[in-house]
Formats: C-alpha cells, structure tokens, sequence
C-alpha cells in the first residue's frame, strides 16, 4: 500500500471569507454533509483545506462551535444544555447551516 492510501488526515483546515483559518477535528467537520462530500466524494479536498469564501469568520466560528456541541451530546445520557444563538446572527447562520447541511 502506498502513502496515498493510508487514512485521511485526524484534521481538516477551514477557511473563512477574510481568511481566518480553523484547524478542526475530521470528525467533528462531517457533521456537515457538504464538507463530509467535500473530503471524500468524487472532489474530494486533498489538501484537507476547504474555503467558504459565502461564509464570515463569525459565522463559520459559530457553525464549528455547533460541530463540536453536536458531537458531544449526539447519544449522550446527560441532560443537553441549550446551543445559545444571538438573534444578531441567526439568519446569516441558518443560511450557512443550510448549506453546509448541517
């Protein structure tokens, strides 16, 4: 087996509009259904970098922040505290959720 075939990377780089880069665990990333087809479809990033030059920093933050929530508590036993949204940014964060299928 050669080098190319072993395990895609532990971390994937997201990159926000004005650049700002988030280094993120692969798990947490395929909580997006468009990432998760980004990494591995036919396309797939093999540079495990992926821009959204649509999605601010702010936003793209928030959206990580729920990849991590969402990881978690997805089967969990403990009671599941509330993913506070500011009324600011939830209507640029819904359409980011949208297309990230998230």
């Amino acid at each position: 087996m050669g080098e190319e075939e072993e395990e895609p990377a532990t971390y994937v780089k997201l990159v926000s509009a004005e650049g700002h880069e988030f280094i993120i665990d692969r798990k947490c990333a395929n909580s997006s259904g468009t990432i998760k087809a980004m990494l591995e479809g036919q396309f797939s990033e093999s540079s495990g970098e992926i821009r959204f030059p649509e999605i601010s920093t702010p936003i793209l933050e928030k959206v990580i922040q729920y990849f991590y929530y969402k990881m978690r508590y997805t089967n969990s036993h403990v009671r599941v505290p509330e993913f506070k949204i500011e009324p600011a940014i939830a209507l640029e964060l819904l359409m980011a959720a949208n297309y990230l299928d998230c």
